[in-house]
């Protein structure tokens, strides 16, 4: 028999109460569950007729499956295949697409030349809403014109790198209230409808236990070759710095720069990595006793090599280049496979929607710009079904853009604290010290 925790209980209560809101409960807390039951009591209430979810491409299967698991009755239809615009206006009771797609078809004109905005459904509800990024782009301002009288928005991380992306989410909740350009952000009005909309509840306000997460810095000195190739790269750098004003596309060759900078912190062209020798210490005696995750932002440059080095502990991959069914095949046999010692996974696949609380350490192989991704893909292991303690551990090379990145991610946390949390400390001194470069 299906149960739920009370604090479910009370989420699914209150989603079927309010027409608008954002759920914005802790990581690994079963938002998920929590709206399929809302869901069904909805149309068990006959208080909706058609409801569509949108959520990231690697999710809607999940979604498909919880609806199936938690409603009654309700056979919900995946929005994909040449001829799926038909569903849009069809009788599907619950409609699953994914973000990139129903952002792509409805700017397509209908055969009366309106845009696909009015396709008749009572409830709409975003998943991972953070995904529709910014204020200005383009997912935000097409999903904020869907046309509901219900409309929910689930994210364990509403706010990942600055404030608009919450003003946004509020944007899609309550589309007259908050504007549509960046300059229409009122902040005291932008503070009221986050307390007015979101939900938030954490595993400590709810008293939910789990084994304590150890996490630790690690930080490793770049190999000889990696060295040599990180001074020659910095070199570069300083060139297109002196050309900034001279190359309108200088913004954009550095960013490349400064992420070939990342790369050659995680390994060198001839293959020599600090890091993989790390690994290859480390997790022959993690395994004898646990399962190991690895996640980075570099999969298809670093894991072919990785699983070679890692091939006896039974590696298994999980990439975004994978198929949704090589992606299950993979998932299933770390989860049952004795052998299956070490995940190999994507941060970005294997981000949110996965649980592998098989695991109890994981590994980051390189610093990513937003801390709450990382947070999101370690709570893969971390989350409600885990009973022993995590391990996790962040690898970065010193004296390098490493080490300054995980300075950017304490700002962009105090940040995430202040916005979400509403800390204590004072408004004002929070704007001056940490918000004011993010709004201006």
């Amino acid at each position: 028999m299906l149960t739920l925790y009370p604090y479910q209980k009370e989420g699914a209560q209150e989603l079927v109460k309010r027409r608008c809101v954002l759920l914005a409960d802790e990581m690994g807390l079963g938002k998920t569950v929590q709206g399929a039951v809302a869901i069904n009591i909805l149309f068990e209430q006959k208080a909706i007729k058609r409801a569509l979810i949108v959520c990231p491409g690697p999710l809607t299967r999940n979604w498909i499956h919880e609806i199936k698991k938690w409603t009654d009755n309700i056979h919900p239809v995946l929005y994909e295949g040449l001829d799926r615009h038909g569903l849009l206006m069809g009788s599907a009771k619950v409609l699953v697409s994914s973000i990139e797609t129903l952002t792509n078809d409805l700017l397509i004109p209908t055969s009366n030349g309106k845009k696909y905005y009015d396709i008749g459904i009572d409830l709409i509800l975003l998943d991972e809403a953070q995904r529709i990024k910014g204020f200005s782009a383009l997912r935000s301002l097409v999903m904020s014109k869907i046309l509901s009288a219900r409309r929910w928005a689930f994210s364990g991380t509403p706010l990942e790198n600055c404030p608009t992306e919450l003003a946004s989410i509020l944007r899609f909740l309550v589309p007259n209230e908050v504007g549509i350009d960046e300059s229409e952000i009122d902040q005291e009005k932008l503070f009221k409808l986050r307390d007015l909309l979101m939900i938030r509840r954490t595993r400590r306000s709810i008293n939910i236990a789990l084994p304590p997460k150890n996490k630790i810095n690690k930080i490793l000195s770049l190999s000889p070759s990696q060295s040599s190739e990180y001074d020659a790269e910095i070199q570069n750098i300083k060139n297109v710095l002196k050309n900034i004003n001279r190359n309108p596309r200088s913004n954009n060759t550095i960013v490349s720069c400064l992420n070939e900078l990342r790369r050659i912190c995680l390994i060198s062209r001839n293959d020599e990595s600090s890091k993989c020798d790390l690994l290859q210490e480390e997790v022959g005696e993690v395994c004898e006793t646990e399962k190991v995750v690895i996640f980075t932002s570099f999969p298809n440059l670093i894991y072919p090599i990785l699983a070679k080095r890692l091939k006896k502990y039974g590696c298994v991959l999980f990439t975004g280049t994978m198929t949704n069914e090589e992606k299950n095949i993979a998932h299933n046999k770390f989860l049952n496979d004795i052998n299956s010692r070490v995940m190999l996974a994507s941060l970005k696949a294997a981000g949110v929607g996965i649980t592998w609380t098989v695991a109890s350490v994981v590994y980051h192989l390189d610093v990513w710009w937003n801390p709450q991704a990382s947070l999101q893909a370690e709570d893969r292991v971390y989350r409600i079904g885990q009973n022993k303690p995590v391990t996790v551990k962040q690898l970065a090379c010193g004296d390098t853009i490493e080490e300054s990145i995980l300075k950017l991610q304490e700002t962009k946390k105090e940040i995430f604290n202040i916005m979400i949390h509403n800390d204590e400390e004072p408004w004002q001194s929070a704007v001056s010290a940490v918000l004011e470069p993010f709004l201006t």
